[in-house]
Protein backbone atom coordinates (compact mmCIF):
# COMPACT_ATOMS: atom_id res chain seq x y z
CA UNK A 1 0.00 0.00 0.00
CA UNK A 2 1.31 3.79 -0.79
CA UNK A 3 1.11 6.86 0.10
CA UNK A 4 0.22 9.54 -2.35
CA UNK A 5 1.73 12.85 -1.87
CA UNK A 6 0.71 16.07 -4.02
CA UNK A 7 2.69 19.08 -4.33
CA UNK A 8 0.18 21.37 -5.46
CA UNK A 9 0.34 25.39 -5.71
CA UNK A 10 -1.72 27.01 -8.45
CA UNK A 11 0.91 30.41 -7.65
CA UNK A 12 3.87 29.56 -10.35
CA UNK A 13 7.43 29.99 -8.92
CA UNK A 14 7.56 28.64 -5.27
CA UNK A 15 9.78 25.49 -6.41
CA UNK A 16 7.17 22.72 -6.70
CA UNK A 17 9.19 20.75 -9.68
CA UNK A 18 12.02 21.12 -7.56
CA UNK A 19 10.99 20.07 -4.42
CA UNK A 20 9.53 17.11 -6.05
CA UNK A 21 12.53 15.87 -7.29
CA UNK A 22 14.63 15.99 -4.81
CA UNK A 23 11.97 14.55 -2.25
CA UNK A 24 11.36 11.82 -4.46
CA UNK A 25 15.02 10.86 -4.60
CA UNK A 26 15.60 11.44 -1.22
CA UNK A 27 12.42 9.03 -0.16
CA UNK A 28 14.32 6.29 -3.12
CA UNK A 29 17.75 6.61 -1.03
CA UNK A 30 15.87 5.90 2.91
CA UNK A 31 15.03 2.94 0.57
CA UNK A 32 11.30 3.32 -0.22
CA UNK A 33 10.14 2.45 -3.44
CA UNK A 34 9.09 5.59 -4.82
CA UNK A 35 7.39 7.07 -8.00
CA UNK A 36 7.20 10.34 -9.67
CA UNK A 37 4.60 11.36 -11.33
CA UNK A 38 4.59 14.27 -13.97
CA UNK A 39 1.77 16.16 -14.16
CA UNK A 40 2.70 19.30 -15.15
CA UNK A 41 2.51 19.98 -18.92
CA UNK A 42 6.44 21.90 -18.31
CA UNK A 43 7.47 18.87 -17.82
CA UNK A 44 10.20 20.13 -15.64
CA UNK A 45 10.57 17.02 -13.60
CA UNK A 46 10.60 14.50 -16.56
CA UNK A 47 13.32 17.49 -17.74
CA UNK A 48 15.50 16.18 -15.20
CA UNK A 49 14.77 12.22 -14.73
CA UNK A 50 13.93 10.91 -18.78
CA UNK A 51 16.79 10.71 -21.26
CA UNK A 52 15.54 12.06 -24.25
CA UNK A 53 11.83 12.41 -25.31
CA UNK A 54 9.72 9.96 -23.55
CA UNK A 55 8.12 7.56 -25.96
CA UNK A 56 5.31 7.01 -23.17
CA UNK A 57 3.78 9.93 -20.88
CA UNK A 58 1.28 10.09 -18.46
CA UNK A 59 -1.40 11.39 -21.08
CA UNK A 60 -2.25 8.23 -22.23
CA UNK A 61 -4.56 7.63 -18.83
CA UNK A 62 -6.27 10.51 -19.86
CA UNK A 63 -6.63 10.09 -23.25
CA UNK A 64 -7.40 6.22 -22.87
CA UNK A 65 -9.80 5.05 -20.33
CA UNK A 66 -8.07 1.46 -21.21
CA UNK A 67 -4.58 2.61 -21.04
CA UNK A 68 -2.00 0.29 -18.76
CA UNK A 69 -0.98 2.58 -15.81
CA UNK A 70 2.12 0.00 -15.08
CA UNK A 71 3.47 0.17 -18.91
CA UNK A 72 4.02 4.09 -18.53
CA UNK A 73 6.27 3.83 -15.92
CA UNK A 74 10.25 4.21 -16.32
CA UNK A 75 13.20 4.05 -14.69
CA UNK A 76 14.89 7.63 -13.68
CA UNK A 77 17.67 8.42 -15.09
CA UNK A 78 20.23 9.91 -12.66
CA UNK A 79 23.93 11.12 -14.56
CA UNK A 80 23.18 9.17 -17.29
CA UNK A 81 22.68 6.08 -15.67
CA UNK A 82 19.60 3.94 -14.58
CA UNK A 83 19.52 5.92 -10.85
CA UNK A 84 20.63 4.23 -7.81
CA UNK A 85 18.96 3.91 -5.47
CA UNK A 86 15.83 2.64 -8.02
CA UNK A 87 13.63 5.55 -8.50
CA UNK A 88 10.52 5.66 -10.97
CA UNK A 89 9.32 8.26 -13.04
CA UNK A 90 5.94 8.85 -15.43
CA UNK A 91 6.73 11.34 -17.32
CA UNK A 92 4.87 14.49 -18.82
CA UNK A 93 5.11 16.66 -21.84
CA UNK A 94 3.43 19.97 -23.27
CA UNK A 95 0.77 17.10 -25.35
CA UNK A 96 -0.79 16.94 -21.82
CA UNK A 97 -2.13 20.65 -21.83
CA UNK A 98 -4.30 19.82 -24.76
CA UNK A 99 -5.32 16.23 -23.21
CA UNK A 100 -6.42 18.10 -20.36
CA UNK A 101 -8.78 20.93 -22.33
CA UNK A 102 -10.38 17.68 -23.62
CA UNK A 103 -11.09 16.05 -20.85
CA UNK A 104 -13.08 19.27 -19.61
CA UNK A 105 -16.30 17.97 -20.54
CA UNK A 106 -15.92 14.10 -19.75
CA UNK A 107 -17.91 12.37 -16.61
CA UNK A 108 -15.68 11.55 -13.43
CA UNK A 109 -12.79 13.89 -15.09
CA UNK A 110 -11.69 13.77 -11.81
CA UNK A 111 -11.07 10.58 -10.98
CA UNK A 112 -9.16 9.00 -14.13
CA UNK A 113 -5.55 9.33 -11.86
CA UNK A 114 -7.16 7.73 -9.30
CA UNK A 115 -8.73 4.92 -11.03
CA UNK A 116 -5.50 4.19 -12.63
CA UNK A 117 -3.10 4.51 -9.43
CA UNK A 118 -5.03 1.41 -8.19
CA UNK A 119 -3.28 -0.71 -10.83
CA UNK A 120 -0.13 -0.05 -9.36
CA UNK A 121 -0.47 1.10 -6.01
CA UNK A 122 1.23 -1.97 -4.40
CA UNK A 123 4.58 -1.46 -6.02
CA UNK A 124 5.00 1.63 -4.34
CA UNK A 125 5.92 2.97 -0.93
CA UNK A 126 5.43 6.55 -2.03
CA UNK A 127 3.90 7.99 -4.91
CA UNK A 128 4.83 11.69 -5.70
CA UNK A 129 2.44 14.11 -8.10
CA UNK A 130 4.40 16.95 -9.30
CA UNK A 131 0.89 19.02 -10.31
CA UNK A 132 0.86 21.89 -12.42
CA UNK A 133 0.53 25.61 -11.27
CA UNK A 134 -2.89 26.04 -11.58
CA UNK A 135 -6.32 24.00 -10.52
CA UNK A 136 -7.45 22.67 -13.62
CA UNK A 137 -8.82 19.17 -14.21
CA UNK A 138 -4.68 17.29 -13.67
CA UNK A 139 -4.57 19.46 -10.46
CA UNK A 140 -7.62 18.11 -9.12
CA UNK A 141 -6.97 14.85 -10.38
CA UNK A 142 -4.15 14.60 -7.49
CA UNK A 143 -6.22 16.35 -5.17
CA UNK A 144 -9.02 13.99 -5.44
CA UNK A 145 -6.41 10.70 -4.85
CA UNK A 146 -3.82 12.51 -2.27
CA UNK A 147 -3.36 10.98 0.90
CA UNK A 148 -1.81 14.13 1.76
CA UNK A 149 -1.19 17.44 0.25
CA UNK A 150 1.95 19.17 -0.01
CA UNK A 151 1.92 23.09 -0.43
CA UNK A 152 5.05 25.09 -0.99
CA UNK A 153 5.19 28.08 -0.33
CA UNK A 154 8.12 31.01 -0.38
CA UNK A 155 8.95 33.90 1.44
CA UNK A 156 7.17 36.62 -0.96
CA UNK A 157 3.99 38.69 -0.41
CA UNK A 158 2.19 37.20 -3.42
CA UNK A 159 3.44 33.66 -2.52
CA UNK A 160 0.68 33.35 -0.07
CA UNK A 161 -2.06 34.81 -2.39
CA UNK A 162 -4.66 32.43 -3.36
CA UNK A 163 -4.10 29.78 -0.42
CA UNK A 164 -7.22 30.25 1.17
CA UNK A 165 -9.07 29.52 -1.92
CA UNK A 166 -6.79 26.90 -2.90
CA UNK A 167 -7.92 24.78 0.82
CA UNK A 168 -11.33 26.01 -0.11
CA UNK A 169 -11.17 23.84 -3.47
CA UNK A 170 -9.55 20.92 -1.42
CA UNK A 171 -12.52 20.65 0.72
CA UNK A 172 -15.21 20.99 -1.85
CA UNK A 173 -12.99 18.36 -4.45
CA UNK A 174 -12.59 15.90 -1.29
CA UNK A 175 -16.35 16.53 -0.19
CA UNK A 176 -15.59 17.98 3.56
CA UNK A 177 -12.98 18.60 5.58
CA UNK A 178 -9.59 17.64 4.34
CA UNK A 179 -6.76 17.83 7.72
CA UNK A 180 -3.82 16.57 5.40
CA UNK A 181 -2.67 19.21 4.35
CA UNK A 182 0.78 20.71 4.54
CA UNK A 183 3.14 23.69 4.00
CA UNK A 184 6.16 23.92 3.15
CA UNK A 185 8.43 27.06 3.15
CA UNK A 186 10.93 27.59 0.47
CA UNK A 187 13.47 29.21 -0.82
CA UNK A 188 14.06 30.92 2.84
CA UNK A 189 16.88 33.54 2.78
CA UNK A 190 17.86 34.85 6.34
CA UNK A 191 18.92 38.25 4.63
CA UNK A 192 15.61 39.13 4.25
CA UNK A 193 14.63 39.53 8.36
CA UNK A 194 11.06 42.46 7.36
CA UNK A 195 9.73 40.15 4.56
CA UNK A 196 10.83 36.56 6.82
CA UNK A 197 8.89 38.32 10.14
CA UNK A 198 6.26 39.28 7.93
CA UNK A 199 5.71 35.88 6.59
CA UNK A 200 6.23 34.24 9.26
CA UNK A 201 2.98 36.01 11.08
CA UNK A 202 0.85 35.78 8.21
CA UNK A 203 1.23 31.51 8.69
CA UNK A 204 0.49 32.21 12.19
CA UNK A 205 -3.48 30.97 11.53
CA UNK A 206 -2.17 27.91 10.10
CA UNK A 207 0.57 27.08 12.37
CA UNK A 208 -0.24 23.69 12.78
CA UNK A 209 -0.17 22.81 9.48
CA UNK A 210 3.54 24.04 9.25
CA UNK A 211 6.47 21.63 8.05
CA UNK A 212 9.12 21.70 10.14
CA UNK A 213 11.32 21.67 7.77
CA UNK A 214 12.16 25.37 5.91
CA UNK A 215 14.26 24.96 2.32
CA UNK A 216 16.80 27.31 2.72
CA UNK A 217 17.77 29.08 -0.83
CA UNK A 218 20.88 27.92 -2.68
CA UNK A 219 22.64 28.31 -5.71
CA UNK A 220 23.50 24.65 -5.50
CA UNK A 221 19.75 23.78 -6.43
CA UNK A 222 20.09 26.04 -9.08
CA UNK A 223 23.17 24.53 -10.60
CA UNK A 224 21.90 21.06 -10.08
CA UNK A 225 18.64 21.85 -12.56
CA UNK A 226 20.95 22.92 -14.90
CA UNK A 227 22.95 19.89 -14.89
CA UNK A 228 19.52 17.84 -14.56
CA UNK A 229 20.43 16.61 -11.50
CA UNK A 230 19.08 15.85 -7.81
CA UNK A 231 20.82 18.15 -5.62
CA UNK A 232 22.18 15.47 -3.71
CA UNK A 233 24.14 13.77 -6.86
CA UNK A 234 25.09 16.79 -7.50
CA UNK A 235 26.92 18.05 -3.99
CA UNK A 236 26.36 15.95 -1.37
CA UNK A 237 27.52 18.29 1.20
CA UNK A 238 25.83 21.32 0.13
CA UNK A 239 23.31 23.05 2.82
CA UNK A 240 20.21 22.42 0.31
CA UNK A 241 21.14 18.60 0.94
CA UNK A 242 20.95 18.93 4.42
CA UNK A 243 17.68 20.57 4.04
CA UNK A 244 16.16 17.57 1.77
CA UNK A 245 17.66 15.18 4.12
CA UNK A 246 15.80 16.84 7.08
CA UNK A 247 12.27 16.85 4.35
CA UNK A 248 12.75 13.22 3.78
CA UNK A 249 13.03 12.56 7.01
CA UNK A 250 9.53 14.30 7.86
CA UNK A 251 7.77 13.42 5.51
CA UNK A 252 8.70 9.31 6.58
CA UNK A 253 7.53 10.23 10.14
CA UNK A 254 4.07 11.39 9.03
CA UNK A 255 3.34 8.28 7.15
CA UNK A 256 4.46 5.80 9.71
Amino acid sequence: MSVRIALLNQKGGVGKTSISVNLAYGLALEGGDTLLIDLDPQAHASMIYCDGNPASTINEIFERRDADMGSLVQTAIVDGKPSEPPLWIVPSNIRLAVTAERMITEHYRERRLHTHLQEVKNRYEYILMDCPPNLGVLAVNAIYTADIIMIPITYSRYSLDGTADLLESIALIRDGDFASWLILRNAFDARNRATNAYIENELASVEGHLMETVIRRSEAINQAQIRRLPVVAYDRKSRATRDFEKLTREVQGYVV
